[in-house]
């Protein structure tokens, strides 16, 4: 017999409520711990904050930061999610699962955050997208893999 899927999980194996709360931890930190380097870096070079985002010496060189940053709070915060179970008990699919859902959410919120909603750190489509590559894409990678290797680390 397979296992019935309840209301509480994803596709049978992740637990919507864990995989949700993990994702806005990871999300809060990950965001919070970048914008701080990049302040902090901002303040090291004395480079005004009127410089645009995408123009800023210290942002730039915080970016490049950014996803070596998101591989570990992701990987933390998939062996947060995954903690206390048994190897046998989280196959390496749930954790691309976890990853595969993880990624999706965080497009969405970084497009909502960033690019719909007007605010301080808001960026055009092009800017986002195309001003922030390679970068971007390395950190949505990094949120993908993150789970995969928390479970690689707990072997």
């Amino acid at each position: 017999m397979g296992r019935e899927m309840t209301n509480t999980q994803v596709g049978g194996h992740l637990q919507k409520g864990s995989a949700a709360g993990w994702f806005v931890v990871a999300y809060i930190a990950i965001t919070v711990l970048a914008t701080g380097f990049s302040l902090a870096l901002e303040s090291l070079m004395h480079v005004g904050s009127t410089v645009a985002p995408l123009e800023n010496p210290a942002y730039l060189l915080a970016e490049k930061f950014f996803p070596l940053m998101n591989l570990v709070v992701w990987t933390a915060c998939g062996g947060l999610y995954f903690r206390g179970q048994q190897r046998s008990a989280a196959p390496p699919k749930d954790a691309w699962m976890l990853g595969a859902v993880w990624l999706i959410a965080a497009v969405i919120v970084d497009f909502v955050g960033f690019v719909l909603i007007k605010n301080p750190l808001s960026l055009t489509p092009k800017e986002f997208y195309v001003g922030q590559f390679p970068w971007i894409y390395l950190i949505y990678v990094a949120v993908a893999i993150g789970p995969a290797c928390a479970l690689y680390l707990k072997k």
